[in-house]
């Protein structure tokens, strides 16, 4: 099944060698054929600096039996580019064996109505421009406090991923509060019931895509 899929995907055990992937991750992480026994550190790709994160990553998904999906922005074997990840716990016989992987990319996943890209001219950068919805323009900072709130995240928990102090988290809720105001927004409760119900979850901030990542979405 997984050798026909399309989109990058594979198989790892739980001390994080590959046990299998097909062609398609191969060929994105310009991995040889044998890759059976790597591990992420080994592939001849940008992302072998991210191979511990991966890991823990992994790890999460088989001690929480749990699908982890992240948004991965590296410089690919094809060049600069994101996808998001789902990596789920494979279970045998009530033990844990390893987690199975399957990607996407993430162009093709969030509709084009919901976010313009915009290469440079040598294609060695990317960048996405939101369109904002709902007529509500947003500040770059305030976007990412809300794709994060979105996701369940608390206030110190944003202020450690995007750097800040959970004081300009909370001033950044407060304007996001101010800003949906026209649209019956009164509280940070309100806020988030509300944009989830109106496709913000759909929107990629900018700020998200600017350097080499790898981000757990969902907890």
């Amino acid at each position: 099944m997984l050798d026909t899929n399309p989109n990058p995907a594979g198989l790892k055990a739980k001390n994080g060698q590959f046990l299998f992937a097909n062609e398609a991750y191969r060929k994105l992480v310009n991995a040889p054929q044998d890759i059976e026994g790597l591990y992420d550190r080994d592939l001849p790709c940008d992302t072998a600096q991210f191979a511990s994160i991966f890991a823990q990553q992994d790890r999460q998904s088989i001690q929480d039996n749990k699908t982890i999906t992240t948004i991965d922005i590296h410089r690919y074997a094809h060049g600069y580019d994101a996808y998001t990840f789902q990596k789920r716990p494979v279970v045998i016989n009530g033990e844990s064996w390893g987690v199975m992987f399957n990607a996407a990319n993430l162009k093709e996943l969030v509709s084009l109505a919901s976010f313009t890209e915009m290469m440079s001219p040598d294609k060695e950068a990317m960048s996405f421009t939101t369109i904002r919805k709902d007529g509500i323009q947003l500040t770059s900072s305030q976007e990412i406090v809300l794709f994060w709130l979105l996701r369940g995240r608390q206030t110190k928990q944003i202020a450690q991923l995007i750097h800040r102090t959970p004081k300009a988290v909370e001033k950044q809720i407060a304007n996001l509060i101010i800003r949906f105001s026209p649209c019956g927004v009164t509280s940070r409760a309100i806020l988030i019931d509300y944009a989830r119900c109106n496709g913000w979850l759909s929107v990629i901030p900018e700020q998200l895509l600017r350097q080499p990542a790898s981000v757990t979405i969902n907890h």
